[in-house]
């Protein structure tokens, strides 16, 4: 039982709700049976969704369920994962054990990982006694629990952990909002809270009073309009003013007029206290929602004892509730009233009271931060200090929140206070940290020239070009606006021309790239800065890359790891072996380039570099998918992306991965990933960086030639303009067998001119690359394709026939195929049509299995589903992979655990179960267990 918010608890039963109580009974069911369940309550205040929880935490309860509750506060907005801790550690008897779990005051980069390490505790108790986590009043929490809802829920789906979640309605484009769509994606239910009918309130009515309410009181009740909180207050003030009695079974109106407290506002009900109460129900508006009498006396300085009467005054109007430990409002609505009542001016100064006594109590600075930006006023150094120190608490896991902190800080400086620079300094990185590009933008030119001298801006502006999570165009921008300051020494020159030749590289812009490439060489060499060295040589092997100059991209990345090695570790060097990885791929040394994407998710984990292990399991899902191992890659990159984050995909890497996910569900024919991976195509054809456009066109054009619209796709190709049809390939990272691809749909599209472009470059790669078979079966089935030349298709086949691109191989057989039917060969295309007919259904590919079967019932020609294939269900239908992440899970293992056995992620463990799931038609491991247990597994 975590930390509970002292509510009132009403003694009667919730009315008007046996819809929303109905789903909660089938929810603990399904808790009950094994499986886990996320369910959200939304509505407006007043409407009962904590008498919804308290229903839930209580029927969990008497079902024998651990529960853990916690209620956010308007100040947890700025305390990394603050809600979610208080539901899991805190109460006299805690979900998890509090030793069991690290620092929770980590980055965003760790983030991943605590809450990897809050999943594998909760897994560990789970496999004991089912959970029920009930959070409410979730719009005001911080940035790690809205984290944690999206991410928690669906990776423990298959263990009796449920989640009851509360919040106020969302805006749809907000993070909670952002939060609550990927969470009824990926199946929760939800609940929206609305009035009560008529009927419910003359229940509710009964209820309190004690008999059936007449027609006089009913009519009194509908200017309530059917909302719960001022119902019970409606009621409460007839009882309190005697305006009802009891004759003959009813209850009917003494009088009828509203109860006073009803007429009057919370400003005059206050008015009829105690001077004493009025002052401690100020006070404690200011407090929070939870507090203690000790806590109270130390803001209003008098004794504990002072406050005995005034506080029993308060509990007795119904203002104040007691909790045991702790007091608290009956309801938020009665705080913020009691916060209304007062002037503006005196709940100010009342916040800014509050916050120093918490302070002196030992409160850290992120813990009053919300209350300090509120309330203080210009030249407040405690407060100016204090947002200070709490911004830079929040720069590593909320950098907007950070952002909002540093600036409201400035806002009271004086334009001579010692501060102000760094405040300046701090307020334009968070701002580019969290995404805010164009706002950072208009604070960096305004506010930075103003407070710092060219080195110093320049020294920010560099600090904004190495954020790896925000767009290289703004990189590029923010090293070039640097650049134009004067008198700049030469190593921070040198470091900023080096970072602007690696933005535009990344940004795939290879021309700009080159044409900066000797100026850039010639500064690092006078420098001799080790560190810019490093990126000079990632940053040129990624441009030889661009130029397909792939030995060459091998020498340097070569030569960038060994310099890296001087460095400390930072994310560049996870991306340079990362890049070697995908730069074996491309040559053809499959088997090394996987090994090296393996040894990365090793690495990654151990290191607990989260966005390593993300760059390391794209790279390992491509290259799967390559192989045609569709399940496994499946597993490595679905649930990475949502339509919600998409203006977050600004990295190609991250491009890539997406294409490669909308890719693998073109192949096995998931419509609801295709759908999914187009929405974010979409949303990436619009970043700005010409890298990741590229990919989404790409993506968007190979679904419509799916779709059979070749005059789509090439309209997807045109999206950024008719002449860049011509330089959308090569994209970066690249798959050669793209190139026929394109070929296909420019000729399918009448696009005689864009075939022909793509066909040549196809051979100035292979010419370029000629020890690489990938390369040059390409340029042959390009060719083979523009020129219908059965021969250059058949060679392109016995090319890849040598090597692991099973994909590649059974669409050059395809294309080989349909050559031979279109030159009147009929009876020589279905023995290409068979071999590709083996290959998809080994491959899982169902949408390319049934089109191959098409072409051949056309030929007169009806073949069954190969032996080879899988079944579709049971236990057979198990990868080897699933089967080894079944075997281990069964036996009591948690995600983590099975990950470091198997050299892979959680990520991609919780992807694997979920398949087998699926396959078996179950949804909890409790009954995989069961099958495991009567189930004979294969030899």
């Amino acid at each position: 039982m975590g930390v509970e918010a002292a509510r009132t608890t009403i003694p009667y039963p919730l009315r008007g709700r046996d819809g929303e109580l109905t789903s909660l009974h089938d929810h603990l069911a399904r808790l009950r049976s094994g499986a886990g369940i996320s369910w959200l309550i939304e509505g407006a205040p007043g409407l009962g969704k904590s008498r919804l929880i308290e229903q839930a935490m209580s029927a969990a309860r008497e079902d024998g369920f651990a529960v853990g509750h916690a209620v956010a506060e308007p100040g947890d907005v700025a305390v990394e994962l603050a809600v979610l801790m208080d539901a899991l550690f805190g109460g006299h008897e805690p979900l998890l054990e509090r030793a069991a779990f690290g620092d929770s005051h980590a980055s965003r980069e760790q983030r991943y990982w605590l809450l990897q390490d809050i999943q594998t505790l909760l897994e560990q108790a789970a496999l004991r006694q089912p959970i029920l986590i009930c959070l409410d009043d979730l719009q005001w929490a911080d940035s790690g629990t809205r984290a944690a809802i999206r991410t928690l829920p669906a990776r423990l789906a298959s263990l009796p952990v449920g989640w009851v979640l509360a919040f106020r309605p969302a805006e749809p484009g907000s993070d909670l909002g952002r939060a609550v769509a990927e969470m009824l994606r990926n199946g929760a239910s939800q609940a929206v809270l609305g009035l009560l009918d008529r009927a419910a309130v003359a229940e509710v009515m009964a209820d309190v009073l004690g008999a059936a309410p007449d027609d006089s009181l009913l009519a009194l009740a509908d200017g309530i309009q059917g909302n719960p909180f001022f119902l019970l207050e409606l009621l409460s003030g007839l009882r309190e003013d005697h305006l009802v009695s009891v004759d003959g079974g009813h209850v009917t109106l003494v009088e009828a007029r509203l109860p006073r407290r009803m007429r009057e506002s919370m400003r005059r009900r206050l008015a009829r206290m105690s001077p004493a109460a009025r002052n401690a129900a100020a006070v404690a508006a200011s407090m929070g929602r939870r507090f203690t009498v000790a806590q109270l006396a130390a803001v209003l300085e008098v004794p504990a004892s002072a406050l005995l009467d005034p506080v029993q005054e308060l509990i007795g109007s119904e203002i104040l509730a007691d909790g045991g430990q702790t007091l608290s409002f009956t309801h938020d609505l009665n705080r913020e009233a009691v916060r209304a009542s007062q002037p503006s001016s005196a709940v100010h100064a009342l916040d800014r009271q509050v916050a120093s006594a918490l302070l002196a109590a030992g409160a850290l600075p992120v813990e009053v931060a919300t209350q300090l930006a509120s309330s203080a006023v210009p030249g407040d150094e405690v407060a100016i200090t204090t947002l200070m120190k709490a911004s830079d608490v929040l720069a590593s896991t909320d950098p907007g929140q950070g952002a909002d902190l540093a600036r409201r800080a400035l806002d009271l400086t004086t334009e001579a206070h010692p501060l102000r620079g760094p405040l300046v300094a701090r307020a334009a990185v968070l701002l580019s940290a969290a995404g805010r590009s164009v706002e950072a933008k208009a604070f960096a030119d305004s506010a930075l020239r103003k407070a710092l001298p060219a080195r110093q801006e320049a020294e920010v502006r560099l600090s904004i070009a190495t954020l790896f999570s925000i767009s290289p165009e703004v990189r590029a921008e923010s090293c070039r606006r640097a650049l134009d300051l004067p008198g700049l020494p030469p190593d921070l020159r040198a470091r900023l021309l080096v970072q602007l030749f690696y933005s535009l590289v990344v940004a795939v812009r290879p021309d700009q790239a080159q044409r900066l490439l000797a100026e850039v060489r010639h500064a690092v060499e006078q420098t001799g800065d080790s560190a810019a060295r490093f990126i000079l040589e990632l940053g040129e092997s990624a441009l030889q890359y661009t130029r397909g100059y792939f030995g060459a991209a091998l020498t340097l990345a070569d030569t960038a790891l060994r310099s890296g090695a001087e460095l400390s570790e930072d994310h560049r060097l996870w991306l340079a072996r990362d890049f070697r990885s995908r730069i074996l791929a491309i040559m053809d040394r499959g088997d090394e380039a996987l090994a090296a994407a393996t040894e990365g998710i090793r690495a990654a984990q151990q290191a607990r570099q989260g966005r390593a292990l993300l760059l390391s399991e794209n790279n390992r899902g491509r290259q799967l998918l390559q192989r045609g191992n569709l399940g496994d890659a499946d597993a490595a990159l679905e649930g990475r992306f949502s339509p919600d984050d998409a203006h977050l995909v600004l990295s190609v890497l991250d491009a890539d991965a997406v294409v490669a996910l909308g890719r693998i569900a073109l192949h096995t024919g998931d419509l609801r990933q295709t759908e999914l991976t187009a929405a974010i195509a979409q949303v990436m054809l619009k970043s700005g960086v010409p890298g990741v456009e590229r990919h989404a066109a790409w993506l968007l054009a190979l679904q419509a030639q799916a779709a059979g619209d070749p005059a789509r796709a090439r309209r997807w190709l045109i999206a950024r303009g008719e002449e860049e049809r011509l330089s959308v390939f090569p994209l970066f990272p690249l798959d050669p067998a793209d190139d026929p691809q394109l070929v296909r749909i420019a000729l399918d599209a009448g696009d005689r001119e864009l075939a022909e472009s793509a066909t040549a470059g196809a051979e100035r790669r292979a010419e370029i690359s000629p020890g690489v078979p990938a390369f040059l079966a390409s340029a042959v089935h390009a060719r083979g394709l523009l020129s219908g030349n059965t021969a250059l298709l058949a060679e392109a086949v016995t090319i890849l026939e040598a090597g692991q691109r099973r994909l590649a191989l059974a669409s050059a057989l395809e294309d080989l195929a349909v050559a031979e039917i279109r030159t009147g060969h009929g009876g020589q295309a279905i023995d290409p049509l068979d071999r590709a007919l083996l290959i998809y259904a080994a491959c899982g590919a169902r949408w390319d299995l049934a089109r191959i079967r098409r072409r051949l019932r056309r030929l007169g020609v009806r073949r069954r589903v190969p032996a080879e294939r899988r079944p579709a269900t049971g236990w057979a239908a198990l990868t080897e992979a699933e089967l080894a992440v079944v075997r281990f899970v069964a036996d009591g293992l948690t995600n983590r655990e099975v990950a470091e056995r198997l050299y892979v992620s959680p990520h991609t463990v919780n992807g694997h179960l979920r398949h087998a799931f699926e396959k078996l038609g179950i949804n909890s491991r409790v009954a995989l267990t069961r099958i495991a247990a009567g189930t004979q597994e294969p030899a």
